[in-house]
């Protein structure tokens, strides 16, 4: 998935975001490591590899990001935001609150994983389940507390996993979105976590988007939300005047041919921000 973020750059992500008031700075791209196989536990794959890319994310934060504008994170796939989560509470301190806009639940531990995919574990271990991270990264367990999450678009969890985030986070799932209306659960997740947290981080896999608009993805799933749906959530969360960070992660452009994808992704990036 490296080409994920050098397709978005090459295509001009950053000159988009630049284009009205909202300041950006670009800090550059971290080099995590590569997985040529898998290894580790079944339940447990590239857990080594995972860590070594948090600590890289992190402290690109810690060195390049001063809290002094919004961070906008672009990211080839979800791991990313353990090592962003953890550089930004040194930034901003106190207790930050998230919306993970995702069609998977990436709530598994080893424990209810079909796969051992660490793809599908960051916000279980972000929330301090699974396995233990070590003190440099999380001096203090959890980053993120459960009832600081709402996780918005779902309609793909694994056994256990859905019993786990439903019985702790606020979680609105794609066809509860479409029953009460973007606008009703982009209102609600921001009183939760206007109410809850210090600071916001708004956290957007692609996939949530349904594949009819967004094909550029690598675990498509039917009946997901529209670029509306999306842009409610943001501005409702713009609202509270919380809102720190941004990740948009998970575009594969092997997978969209025909650029669509892209060019969703291209008029939608600088209307997350308020442009």
């Amino acid at each position: 998935m490296g080409g994920a973020v050098q397709s978005l750059r090459d295509a001009g992500i950053v000159q988009r975001l630049r284009s009205g008031k909202v300041q950006v700075r670009d800090i550059g791209d971290v080099e995590c490591p590569r997985i040529d196989r898998d290894r580790g536990p079944r339940n447990l794959r590239n857990y080594e590899e995972f860590i070594e890319g948090t600590r890289r994310v992190r402290d690109k934060l810690l060195k390049e990001a001063d809290g002094s504008a919004l961070t906008f994170c672009l990211g080839g796939e979800c791991t990313f935001i353990v090592g962003s989560v953890a550089g930004l509470k040194k930034i901003y301190g106190g207790n930050p609150g998230i919306v993970w806009m995702d069609a998977h639940g990436d709530f598994n531990t080893p424990e209810t994983t079909p796969s051992g995919f660490i793809g599908g574990m960051p916000l279980a271990i972000a929330c301090g389940r699974g396995p233990r991270l070590p003190e440099d990264i999380e001096s203090a367990r959890p980053l993120l507390e459960e009832k600081r999450v709402v996780h918005v678009g779902s309609r793909a969890l694994d056994p256990g996993e859905d019993e786990a985030i439903q019985s702790t986070a606020s979680v609105f799932d794609a066809e509860e979105v479409r029953k009460k209306g973007a606008r009703e659960v982009a209102r609600q997740t921001a009183k939760v976590l206007d109410e809850s947290s210090d600071w916001i981080i708004a956290h957007l896999d692609v996939d949530v988007l349904d594949p009819l608009i967004m094909p550029g993805v690598n675990f498509p799933e039917s009946n997901g939300l529209t670029d509306i749906d999306v842009l409610q959530i943001f501005r409702e969360l713009r609202s509270t005047g919380k809102l720190r960070a941004i990740d948009l992660t998970a575009y594969n452009p092997l997978n969209d041919r025909d650029g669509r994808g892209r060019s969703l992704l291209l008029g939608l990036a600088p209307k997350l921000v308020g442009q």
